[in-house]
């Protein structure tokens, strides 16, 4: 790849970019340019083709709403078939000819003096755009070197969810699972069938949920298609989180407190039952029983997880792991469990932890570091999209990015507000755009006085659930504490005076 220049600059052509690709093509701007770090399309449904891969919300959820689909194969989307519909949208509106592949941005600058971004990839190449759009996702890099002694003297086949080898024969083999989160869940099932051993490596207690999948039938695919019927119902869902949305942001501090001690209660009492209809084992059933409440995580939909624990081939383990030897792993309790495979299901660096943000990564003006302030003050972003510091940038997921059901309505509601900014600022002729330090720490503020009720039950009544929705600073920036129809309005009806605008070829701020 040699120097390139574009007007909009988009990093990743995983969901988000293509959704964003697709929308600034709607709204005429066509200079634009994703650029992908892998060989292919489609992010982390290109990565992740483990056993059983599939997602957990229902496919009237999970899929954008300007491209209904129909005829999903199973009610709860698989992987394939997700990686195939987004591929599909980018291959319809050209997307794929605008992409490059296997270029990775290792450091964005910002040149003041020609007010555009100047992105630098590891094989020494530039990249000059107006306007940049981050679109990495809220998965950004998998653990694949978790901080256990001993890893790398590991000598047997190794492996991650996002990098599977298929060719690998878990026939007669002893493998381990170091994790037991969304995956793992997937993964054990599929393993268990297969191997002579499977021991499961378990470090916090999850929620299993059941999954009531099927094969969509044939009566449901042709209602599906008559016109906006799965639009309709997918806003019906919108209205049901619309109103638990505001049931948990509005009820007042000591009443919320209150139900959500008896919410936990209550559903704890009922995982009892359904651990009891799964798993034999009292000890193991222990083992798997969480100490905290049902809404400290997503909720991972087990399928047939819980149901392998009563195999005599599957073995959970809760004491800590020592270090891994060559063909063992061994427990901080001296017990030595051979093995021939490694699954290594340690999750990912998310977007929500302020360590993913790389030190030199984003630099803006004033030599304005996006990864120190980060750092060190904390995750801000105007509408979890822009920061001050940071002109004519965008990130789609963001600190309380999580505005609706699935990812794909969290993408549409940031790339909702982008091109709004960037419509405004065609419409004034603007060249550089920047949100305002007041308007930034303005909605921050709001985030953390209407988020309350959330904080304390993320931090208080999910105290060693090690849960994704409090970061390593102590902070829940997971959900955003409006409530569905409200960020959806006020993605697009902000007030504009929020950004400055201003055309650089005059020296005009609008």
């Amino acid at each position: 790849m040699h120097d390139t220049t574009c007007e909009v600059a988009i990093i990743g052509a995983g969901a988000g970019g293509i959704c964003a690709g697709i929308k600034l093509q709607e709204m005429g701007i066509t200079d634009i340019l994703l650029i992908e770090r892998s060989d292919g399309m489609g992010g982390t449904w290109r990565a992740n083709t483990y056993p059983n891969v599939g997602a957990d919300l229902p496919f009237l959820a999970y899929q954008f709403s300007f491209a209904p689909k129909h005829d999903w194969s199973n009610f709860f989307a698989k992987g394939d078939e997700i990686q195939a519909y987004h591929v599909g949208l980018a291959v319809d509106a050209g997307l794929d000819k605008k992409t490059v592949f296997g270029v990775e941005i290792v450091r964005e600058q910002w040149d003041e003096s020609a007010n555009r971004w100047v992105l630098h990839t590891s094989d020494g190449q530039t990249i000059t755009a107006r306007f940049v759009l981050s679109a990495v996702g809220a998965y950004l890099n998998p653990k694949d070197k978790p901080d256990i002694p001993g890893l790398d003297d590991f000598a047997g086949t190794t492996m991650i969810p996002s990098a599977w080898d298929h060719d690998y024969d878990f026939a007669d083999k002893r493998v381990a699972v170091i994790g037991v989160g969304s995956s793992a869940v997937q993964i054990a099932p599929a393993i268990a069938e297969q191997a002579a051993h499977l021991d499961v490596y378990q470090r916090t207690p999850q929620w299993y949920f059941p999954k009531p999948d099927f094969r969509t039938p044939t009566w449901m695919k042709a209602a599906l298609r008559v016109p906006r019927l799965s639009g309709a119902l997918h806003e019906a869902i919108l209205a049901v989180l619309e109103i638990c949305l505001r049931t948990l942001i509005y009820t007042p501090a000591p009443l919320f407190r209150f139900g959500a001690a008896v919410f936990d209660r209550a559903g704890l009492a009922l995982y009892d039952v359904w651990l009891r209809l799964c798993v034999k084992d009292k000890e193991v059933r222990d083992k798997l029983r969480p100490q905290y409440g049902p809404g400290c995580t997503r909720g991972t939909l087990g399928g047939g997880y819980l149901g392998i624990f009563n195999r005599p081939n599957v073995s959970l383990h809760t004491t800590s792991i020592d270090h891994i030897e060559t063909d063992a792993v061994v427990t901080s309790d001296g017990v030595r469990r051979p093995i021939d495979a490694l699954i290594l299901a340690t999750g990912y660096e998310m977007f929500s932890d302020p360590e993913s943000y790389k030190v030199g990564a984003v630099i803006g003006t004033d030599g304005f570091d996006l990864g120190e302030y980060y750092n060190t003050v904390g995750l801000r972003a105007y509408h979890s999209t822009s920061v001050a510091g940071v002109p004519n940038r965008w990130l789609l997921v963001g600190p309380y990015s999580w505005t609706g059901t699935a990812f794909h309505y969290i993408l549409e509601n940031a790339v909702r507000h982008i091109t709004a900014v960037l419509d405004e600022a065609h419409s004034r002729g603007a060249t550089r755009v920047e949100v305002t330090p007041h308007a930034q720490q303005r909605f921050h503020t709001d985030m953390v006085e209407r988020g309350a009720n959330l904080a304390h039950y993320f931090g208080v009544h999910c105290a060693g659930s090690n849960t994704y929705f409090v970061n390593s600073h102590g902070e829940a920036v997971y959900v955003r504490p409006w409530t569905i129809y409200q960020s959806r309005k006020r993605s697009v009806g902000f007030d504009r005076d929020d950004y400055t605008f201003t055309n650089t070829l005059v020296g005009a701020t609008k």
